[in-house]
């Protein structure tokens, strides 16, 4: 308990809440700090979030020596008129709380007209919501992002090289679901699909989970939620992953690999995939069927699967992006990898970072082929030419892939030059911010580096958000979650989360031999990273020190 309370006070949301309550008229009525110590304290040794349980744990189920610590009123149990004038005090305090962060209050107690639950959704989702909206988004993610912060402050989080997994699961609601005539009690909840066709409904929780691209980094460091949104389903999700990331990247400087699904390769670039690379972060993205069957031209070279490829590439090299994407599973994909391989000869090399626009400088792969185009090219650049070597290591492939015999030979037609593709004439050309954003990727899709990479962290989200979903969390578990309204469910849901990464925490140090029971308390000399806050955490930042793929 006294653990739970440190942590609960080092978020700072007790102090900014106790702040609102200030200003409220009348009496100061039950501490409001006390109310989400119950429920982080049920939650810890319940796996539940309900009043009830939060009221029974904070009033009964603590030691005499830390009621009068932290001044909790108290009661005979035996009494059960005094037991239920304590726990109104207690819901009462619950009911304010949820009342001031809400943005469009209205009736929770009976049932809204469809129109009118629809007015009240497009309310929450709307313009005039999003300062509420920001607010309640922080103070959810102080919650989550404490035990994070500790983790940072005691080096635990120093193996970790700033790989993240993104993901957005259901978080079902007790509420019954909209009917043609009446709204249901969550009116900014819907439907939540998943992928195998089922649903929920409820809200959508966006994630960010630690992960890493190599395996060999498995068990170096507490796999933390970073960061948490909850939201109403297929709504903002491009906005609600740039802010959890961005909230990370306020915290740390590391930046690695970012991971996620088929539904965030599909959103607008200027939401998930423009600004995710602003905050220096390198996507990791799967493609769907239509984007690989998508082939376009770009400066004169073929834009295939997020790359710029020769003009004179082989068709059948190009066909095996399709052949993979129709392949039934990894068995199939393997052997296709393989002979993808011999693609790499034939596209074009990217030779720096993006600039402040975003576009990027791609050289001609002449250093790779034997192209009569490339070699017209460099006499007309007057430059000299490089004798090949006479003697070879055929041991290394490097050394064979240097010498033109080892190159594949480019046919070519005989078009003068001037009338050539563009990419032919120049030895690199420009490729603006606008092509293939959705699909161009520091990892060419499909590679071998990218199918571990992704492979890793997405295992990484999916075991996330089963350990939140276990019997141990019950994220999942509508019944223990009942208070209604989109701020309630979201204050619990962090709390879900939070004490999830409080657990983590003390299984690593378990498993590092460790005492777990100090994972929580900071030295003299440690300083507690602080959240943040402020508009200024809202704009990407730059000085990121990103790891080159």
């Amino acid at each position: 308990m006294r653990k739970l309370h440190l942590v609960l006070r080092r978020s700072g949301i007790v102090e900014e809440v106790e702040e609102r309550f200030a200003a409220l008229p009348g009496p100061r009525g039950y501490p409001v700090g006390l109310v989400l110590l119950g429920l982080v304290c049920a939650c810890y040794e319940k796996a539940s979030t309900n009043l009830d349980d939060a009221f029974e744990t904070i009033t009964f189920g603590i030691s005499d020596r830390l009621r009068r610590e932290l001044g909790v009123p108290t009661c005979d149990i035996e009494d059960q008129d005094a037991v239920n004038a304590l726990y109104n005090r207690f819901h009462r305090a619950w009911s304010r709380l949820v009342r001031i962060l809400d943005p469009v209050p209205h009736e929770r107690r009976s049932r809204l007209t469809r129109a009118e639950g629809r007015r009240v959704a497009d309310a929450w989702n709307g313009p005039a919501s999003e300062p509420a909206l920001r607010r309640l988004e922080e103070l959810a993610n102080r919650l989550v992002t404490t035990p994070v912060r500790i983790a940072f402050t005691k080096g635990l989080m120093r193996h970790w090289h700033g790989d993240i997994a993104i993901d957005t699961t259901a978080v079902p609601s007790w509420a019954r679901p909209h009917t043609r005539k009446r709204s249901s009690l969550e009116a900014s909840a819907n439907w939540h699909y998943k992928g195998g066709g089922d649903r929920e409904f409820g809200y959508s929780a966006t994630l960010a989970i630690a992960a890493h691209a190599d395996p060999g980094r498995a068990g170096r460091y507490p796999q933390l939620t970073l960061g948490m949104v909850l939201h109403t389903p297929q709504k903002d999700m491009g906005r609600h992953a740039h802010y959890v990331s961005m909230i990370l990247s306020r915290l740390t400087h590391v930046r690695g690999f970012a991971a996620a699904d088929r539904a965030y390769t599909k959103l607008y670039p200027q939401d998930f995939h423009q600004p995710l690379r602003a905050l220096g972060f390198m996507p990791v993205l799967d493609l769907t069927k239509d984007q690989v069957g998508f082939e376009g031209h770009h400066q004169g070279a073929i834009a295939k699967a997020g790359r710029l490829f020769c003009p004179r590439t082989p068709r059948p090299l190009l066909d095996l992006y399709q052949r993979i994407r129709d392949a039934k599973n990894e068995r199939e994909r393997i052997p296709l990898r393989e002979q993808l391989r011999e693609v790499e000869s034939y596209a074009l090399v990217r030779k720096a970072t993006a600039d402040d626009r975003g576009n990027e400088r791609y050289s001609c792969p002449a250093a790779k082929l034997n192209c009569a185009w490339a070699a017209e090219r460099e006499q007309r650049s007057s430059r000299k030419s490089t004798q090949a070597p006479t003697v070879i290591d055929l041991e290394d492939p490097r050394s064979r892939m240097a010498h033109p015999a080892g190159r594949p030979k480019v046919t070519v037609p005989k078009v003068p030059f001037g009338e050539r593709p563009k990419c032919c004439d120049q030895s690199s050309v420009t490729v603006q911010v606008h092509v293939m954003p959705r699909m161009r990727q520091d990892l060419p899709w499909q590679s071998t580096s990218w199918a571990l990479a992704y492979q890793t962290l997405r295992s990484h989200i999916e075991g996330g958000n089963g350990r939140l979903k276990s019997v141990d969390a019950a994220l999942h578990a509508r019944e223990k979650r009942q208070p209604r309204g989109r701020v309630a469910q979201s204050l619990l849901a962090a709390i879900t989360v939070m004490v999830e990464n409080i657990i983590e925490l003390e299984r690593f140090r378990r498993a590092s031999k460790d005492s777990a029971r100090t994972v929580l308390d900071l030295e003299a000399d440690e300083v507690l990273i602080p959240y943040p806050a402020g508009p200024g955490a809202y704009e990407p930042t730059g000085g990121a020190i990103s790891r080159s793929p």
